[in-house]
């Protein structure tokens, strides 16, 4: 049963990560809505170098919700605070259940971006008006292991948008699955997500109303309705392996990204008996390429490479856990990240994770 779930497996990721590969040629750049899906959360895994393969518990809700069929508690929660770019808040909740022979887990994820003050095309230095940004993400994760092996999960994130009269929500899915013991190799292993798939977002509201007079008729002068354009989600194909060595966790993970550059992370942690852990980790980027007058594809790409792109997330990020079990007795750990942000500086992350 074992080995028959095993061929499963690694035939239905393969067949994934080729088809995810081939769409990933076609790079849109910044066309995508809800990038806020992106964001990283909680502050174990750092970039996520290898946390597509071992991430475990509510951690693993943003990397690969197969993992939460890993946690060993009846009861896993988190709590996160990123300091992201531009003063932006991200705050980050979780907590999962044993349910009906699974792990089941809700979250939410919250951004307070602040007010920004209004301007028009008639207005452009401002209205004298401001208008508050809301975006959250409302999450619901299932998790079972197939085996002692094998675990696979899935994520229902509802996605909500809302700035003035206009505002847009939209569904994404992601589904992950882990595998441990790869090639009978008691410390390796490897994990498949893909993320973020789900019909586009599309604005609609009061504030897409345009007072105009209609061509070529006879009509007073009225609000007509706007067409917002809509936009496809940022689909990604995450692919990982980990490998434990003298008690050193090395990681690396490749992400197809159908709407920005291709990413390769890696990460190491090591842990200082039951009492903390250290993590490193690097994160860089393929080169954008300019599109051609084709679109997209690689028939359209110009035969010069340009870097009109850096991603502001590459680079080295450094953190560590401490385990307050030994000095509370408690099953809870605080975690700490610095991760890159180009010309924002840095993100910082602290988590705050319990189990009972």
């Amino acid at each position: 049963m074992e080995n028959k779930m095993k061929k499963i497996i690694l035939s239905a990721t393969a067949v994934l990560m080729i088809s995810s590969l081939a769409l990933g040629q076609g790079s849109r750049m910044g066309t995508a809505s809800a990038t806020q899906l992106q964001i990283v959360q909680g502050a174990r895994y750092l970039a996520g170098g290898g946390a597509v393969a071992n991430a475990v518990g509510m951690d693993a809700v943003f990397w690969n919700p197969a993992g939460l069929a890993r946690t060993e508690n009846s009861v896993d929660a988190i709590f996160s605070n990123c300091q992201y770019i531009a003063g932006i808040q991200n705050n980050f909740f979780g907590v999962a259940v044993d349910f009906l022979g699974m792990k089941t887990g809700v979250s939410v994820r919250t951004f307070d971006i602040g007010d920004i003050e209004e301007t028009t095309a008639f207005f452009p230095d401002g209205t004298g008006q401001v208008f508050t940004p809301n975006f959250s993400i409302l999450g619901a994760t299932a998790a079972r292991k197939l085996s002692d092996n094998t675990s696979v999960g899935i994520n229902i994130n509802f996605v909500r948008e809302s700035f003035g009269r206009v505002s847009a929500n939209a569904t994404a899915f992601d589904l992950g699955v882990q595998y441990q013991g790869l090639f009978g190799m008691e410390n390796l292993d490897v994990g498949f997500a893909l993320k973020n798939f789900g019909q586009p977002m599309q604005y609609g509201g009061e504030g897409l109303g345009v007072l105009a007079t209609a061509q070529n008729g006879d009509r007073p002068v009225e609000y007509y309705k706007v067409d917002a354009a809509s936009f496809d989600l940022p689909f990604t194909f995450d692919m990982g392996l980990t490998y434990n060595i003298a008690g050193a966790n090395l990681g690396l993970t490749f992400t197809s990204n159908y709407y920005a550059t291709d990413e390769v992370k890696a990460g190491a942690s090591y842990d200082i008996g039951n009492i903390a852990s250290v993590a490193v980790g690097f994160q860089t980027s393929f080169i954008a390429k300019d599109q051609g007058p084709l679109g997209k594809g690689l028939a359209a790409v110009d035969a010069v490479e340009s870097e009109w792109y850096v991603n502001p997330f590459d680079g080295p990020s450094f953190g560590g856990s401490l385990n307050l079990q030994s000095l509370i007795g408690m099953n809870m750990s605080v975690d700490f990240a610095m991760m890159p942000a180009g010309d924002f500086g840095t993100n910082q992350v602290l988590a705050m994770r319990m189990g009972f």
